[in-house]
């Protein structure tokens, strides 16, 4: 008995190899599926890329005065994921982009980096804490305490001129 001889033909479409068995008494067609695509790689980010989207993302949070516990619970998530954001450690999902932006009230713009502002411009915590609640009051009270900042400052400046014109 002859063996079998084993050929490959290529199948048009997809060039996908076909074995062809054939004998004197049985000739067939094996078919195979087609092998899958190579998955390509995802575009990997540089870590300082990461590292000043973190930068970003803490001077945001800092700027509301909210510690990463804080943060992670309005957001939905642990104070170890904020950490490790922050650090350049991990990259940041579309949607979670999106909810730090909501909860920092900045655009996804200044947490990406492209409109990072200066560190200069932060708001101490204690101001921003307050500036939550006065944000909660009722319009008339929110009146009454910016006339009193108002002649606070005021009454600050004229003080300042009149110590600068002793000197």
């Amino acid at each position: 008995m002859p063996l079998p001889t084993v050929t490959f033909q290529f199948w048009p479409t997809k060039l996908v190899p076909i074995p062809v068995f054939t004998t004197p008494r049985f000739r067939a067609r094996v078919y195979t599926k087609a092998m899958p695509k190579a998955r390509k790689k995802p575009r990997e980010v540089p870590e300082s890329r990461l590292a000043a989207i973190g930068k970003c993302l803490q001077q945001a949070r800092k700027r509301r005065g909210l510690t990463q516990k804080e943060l992670g619970d309005r957001v939905g998530l642990t104070r170890e994921a904020i950490a490790s954001y922050e650090a350049g450690r991990s990259h940041l999902m579309d949607t979670t982009l999106i909810d730090l932006a909501a909860v920092l009230r900045v655009s996804v713009n200044q947490i990406l980096g492209l409109e990072c502002q200066a560190a200069e411009s932060q708001i101490p915590r204690r101001w921003a804490k307050r500036m939550e609640v006065i944000d909660t009051l009722p319009e008339s009270v929110k009146k009454h305490i910016l006339r009193t900042l108002d002649d606070v400052i005021k009454a600050n400046t004229r003080l300042s001129i009149f110590e600068d014109g002793q000197d």
